[in-house]
């Protein structure tokens, strides 16, 4: 059996696609701009949250670098520790890290976004468990996960999530590195 290729049995699938895809695109526009403005603000509530957390003694916050690094100050004005936020891909995507340096010591690391690691695996590098591992690290001297170094400082990582461990690992040296540069090296 032979089928007759006519133009207008081409034609008429070829519209009919070409209007599907039209609405589908049309409506996740719309979507997106109906979303858009609730997930920014979702967003900046979780990294104050996760700013309060890492140094909960701050009543405020000041910018000092848009987006990164942040000074916390008590109700008396007094510098009380610094916010900074990093983000290092992980094991399933980016993962977001806010960490609290005072007096170059860590006195706190929150996980404000790891939505993308693995559910009961890398997600648990935001247990508090794991992050109360850097509290009392020094600033200035590079922290690794124990299974890749004994020398120096280290934290444990996660079991069954060492890319995640070391994506929050390599997060909190950044936001060390940003501290010494940019509040350490100004004192």
């Amino acid at each position: 059996m032979r089928f007759k290729i006519t133009p207008k049995a081409i034609l008429i699938p070829t519209i009919s696609l070409f209007l599907i895809c039209l609405v589908v695109t049309a409506a996740l526009a719309l979507t997106n701009n109906v979303t858009a403005e609730k997930i920014a603000y979702n967003e900046l509530l979780s990294k104050n949250q996760s700013m309060k957390n890492v140094c909960p003694e701050a009543q405020s916050f000041d910018e000092l670098v848009p987006d990164v690094l942040y000074e916390g100050k008590n109700e008396g004005g007094e510098t009380v520790g610094y916010a900074i936020s990093t983000a290092i891909q992980g094991y399933g995507g980016q993962v977001k890290v806010m960490t609290g340096i005072m007096d170059g010591e860590i006195i706190g690391v929150d996980v404000f976004y790891n939505d993308d690691e693995t559910p009961g695996l890398g997600k648990n590098t935001s247990n508090e468990s794991f992050r109360d591992q850097y509290k009392g690290l020094k600033a200035d001297s590079p922290i690794a996960v124990s299974k890749d170094s004994s020398d120096g400082q280290t934290v444990d990582a996660v079991t069954s999530a060492t890319i995640s461990s070391r994506a929050v690992t390599k997060a909190v040296n950044e936001a060390c590195r940003i501290y010494t540069e940019q509040v350490k090296e100004g004192e």
